[in-house]
């Protein structure tokens, strides 16, 4: 009898196995640890990622910040600036190192989806990591957490795509930002771009964009035969997390996921071009695209169909003036050439100076922190650092208002430069 009771057991462990070995598809959910994000504060850190525990594909994936009830954090408290997947021991596929960047997703909240019959390959042995930044629009310490969700597939044989990950700032450090200086008048464009070489034929089934505040369009040019297959464009709108702290950016970009794709072949030159509004500055700019190539036969400058594309509701880039999060204190200092940058704090925070003058500002902190330019008449930014100096010349008259983009309601400062 006992037998007997074990057979149901017995049956649908088969008929399990059976599915599974014919092909499943299954959405699998992981949450990180517990994030912590200061008042008024950003974070950002790597960590360890959980993933799939056997050998399959990833089909789709999505990400979200969630609090400890699981319930979906909206911009006014912790906002997902950005997270970036990455398969740690494989190598990316345009920067050295063994870290390859399969999945990201920021303001404009791409979903990664692959066309039917192609998946990213991962075994169950492949360890993840993950690289986030959110930021905190309340005063208070809020905890968060990111919810990801993998649709992934068992049991069958999709073709394999590869992830490329070009930027306008392909390798060049850890900060893929930029500064759009804003000096061009009405209607005036600032460009930022990239090339790439393709080592090898195949065909970008699915990719998507990301810019920030103040960016036109991302192009993905092929140089060797003269076309632009692909173009991303921003969609704007949405309410304005307050307090505000930096340029809001696109809620969409537009993408697309074909089996036809953009056919490439080796030695093909591609280019990816950051356009930008130059009317006025945007600090800390990005331009990045991210696709998914599948090796294999294609003829040189071969065309391919019309994309399909998740457009959105493109437009240009709406008019906008970023205010400090605080208004600098502390006594006037004239004619100043230097000061010192400390944890959550500038030495001084109201300078007025001549034109032409090179200012240093020199860390001295145990955290990073930066000088970005929040509005003014040219854009310009450092880089994010404990120690060293950074220096910036004056060449235009005006007010320039700063802050620390990682700490922007605590450090801010103003220095205006006199004819």
């Amino acid at each position: 009898m006992r037998r007997l009771a074990l057979l149901p057991a017995l049956l649908i462990a088969v008929l399990t196995w059976c599915g599974s070995a014919l092909g499943a598809r299954e959405t699998l959910t992981f949450t990180t640890q517990a994030i912590s994000v200061p008042g008024y504060g950003v974070a950002t850190a790597p960590m360890l990622a959980r993933s799939p525990a056997v050998d399959g594909y990833v089909v789709a994936m999505d990400a979200e910040v969630v609090d400890s009830a699981g319930n979906v954090q909206g911009d006014d408290d912790i906002m997902l600036h950005h997270v970036v997947f990455a398969k740690i021991g494989t190598p990316d596929y345009t920067c050295a190192g063994a870290l390859e960047r399969f999945y990201a997703i920021g303001e404009e909240r791409v979903r990664f989806a692959l066309p039917p019959g192609y998946g990213y390959a991962n075994r169950g042995s492949d360890a993840w990591g993950l690289l986030y930044m959110l930021m905190n629009h309340r005063k208070e310490k809020l905890t968060g957490y990111i919810r990801y969700r993998v649709e992934y597939v068992t049991g069958e044989t999709l073709t394999p795509v590869r992830p490329v990950w070009l930027d306008v700032r392909n390798c060049k450090g850890l900060d893929p930002s930029f500064d759009v200086p804003g000096t061009g008048g009405r209607g005036s464009t600032f460009t930022e771009a990239t090339r790439l070489t393709m080592r090898e034929s195949g065909r970008f089934v699915a990719g998507g964009g990301h810019l920030h505040g103040g960016g036109i369009r991302l192009e993905l040019r092929n140089r060797s035969c003269g076309t632009t297959p692909f173009t991303s464009l921003p969609t704007w709108g949405g309410p304005e997390p307050k307090p505000l702290l930096h340029e809001p950016g696109p809620v969409k970009m537009s993408q697309f996921a074909s089996p036809r794709g953009v056919p490439v072949s080796a030695g093909e030159t591609l280019e990816l071009a950051a356009v930008y509004d130059d009317a006025r500055p945007h600090t800390r700019a990005m331009g990045i695209m991210l696709l998914y190539f599948a090796p294999g036969v294609t003829a040189p400058c071969e065309f391919g169909p019309p994309l399909a594309l998740e457009l959105g509701n493109p437009g240009p880039p709406p008019p906008f003036s970023m205010p400090l999060p605080r208004k600098p204190r502390g006594p006037l200092y004239r004619n100043l050439r230097s000061t010192w940058v400390g944890d959550y704090r500038y030495g001084h925070e109201r300078i007025v100076i001549r034109r032409g003058t090179t200012f240093t500002w020199r860390f001295v902190g145990a955290v990073e922190h930066d000088v970005t330019l929040v509005s003014g008449p040219v854009g310009f930014s450092s880089p994010w650092t404990r120690r060293g100096t950074f220096r910036h010349k004056f060449v235009r008259p005006g007010t320039y208002k700063l802050f620390c983009s990682l700490h922007p309601a605590h450090m801010t400062q103003e220095i205006v430069v006199r004819r």
